[in-house]
């Protein structure tokens, strides 16, 4: 029963309202006090909603001699009726955010052009921070994600978190996002070189390219969001420290970097050639 109301509540009604309905709906038609001994509604109120109910066409009201009576209309028109309320309703929103938008756009305005610069950028110190802000880009990711990899990387030694990153980005593969990575492998030597991705990643359709140099450690998220990493002292615990920009400007700038290094590029299979490995 509790499941009726939610769904009648959700349409419009209130529970009282939903109560006095259904017990009309069952018996036809009800005199207040057998409303009352029903629901449970105090009898005082029974009036005043009925006449709130008549009003809206969810029911109607009968006179027999000096007594009234009260008749649910046919659920299809209580519904109609909800559904114009709705419709209504939210027209009256609209205009509502509308009348809204044109006053509070310009403070808005007037607001960014005094923008902090933290409003944009985040720092991110610690390896298990990286590793969450990461791979909540790469669930979030809409359409593109274009990686720079280099060393250092916050969890090289630990398989597990290396499987989680991994684990998403093939998720985000496998619904269509497109995924790019350009590694690079100067100063190092085949065995060396650290792959956070396998060639499962890439059998799901990651693409990758490979050069001797990249200028910076980088990740561009749907042209808007750009994780660069800045490379820590030897003294410090953590390896890196992350910047995430909010700026699609930048984001843009840096995708164009990334394509022109693409060009650039090698592929896996002359990778391959070009060391005679197999990348695991």
């Amino acid at each position: 029963m509790m499941e009726v109301y939610n769904k009648l509540e959700q349409l419009g009604m209130s529970e009282t309202i939903a109560k006095i309905y259904r017990a009309l709906l069952e018996k036809r038609e009800l005199s207040a006090m057998e409303i009352h001994e029903l629901t449970g509604v105090p009898r005082t109120k029974i009036y005043e909603i009925a006449q709130k109910m008549i009003l809206r066409g969810m029911c109607i009201e009968k006179r027999i001699g000096r007594s009234k009576k009260y008749q649910a209309v046919a659920p299809k028109r209580l519904f109609d009726i909800l559904l114009e309320e709705s419709e209504l309703e939210h027209a009256r929103k609209v205009d509502l955010a509308e009348s809204l938008l044109s006053t509070l756009s310009p403070i808005y305005e007037l607001g960014s052009q005094n923008a902090d610069v933290s409003d944009y950028i985040e720092y991110i110190k610690d390896a298990p921070s990286i590793h969450e802000r990461y791979t909540s880009l790469v669930r979030n990711a809409e359409f593109e994600i274009l990686s720079f990899s280099k060393p250092p990387y916050a969890y090289q030694n630990l398989a597990k978190k290396r499987k989680e990153q991994e684990d998403q980005q093939i998720s985000k593969l496998s619904s269509g996002i497109l995924c790019k990575v350009i590694y690079e492998y100067k100063d190092k030597s085949p065995e060396d070189l650290y792959l956070p991705h396998s060639e499962i990643s890439i059998e799901a359709g990651l693409q990758v390219r490979f050069l001797e140099q990249l200028p910076v450690k980088m990740i561009v998220f749907d042209r808007r969001y750009v994780l660069i990493a800045m490379r820590n002292s030897e003294s410090t615990i953590t390896p890196l420290t992350m910047l995430l920009v909010d700026h699609p400007s930048l984001a843009s700038a840096m995708s164009i970097l990334f394509n022109t290094l693409w060009d650039n590029g090698i592929n896996l299979n002359e990778y391959k050639k070009l060391f005679n490995i197999k990348i695991k």
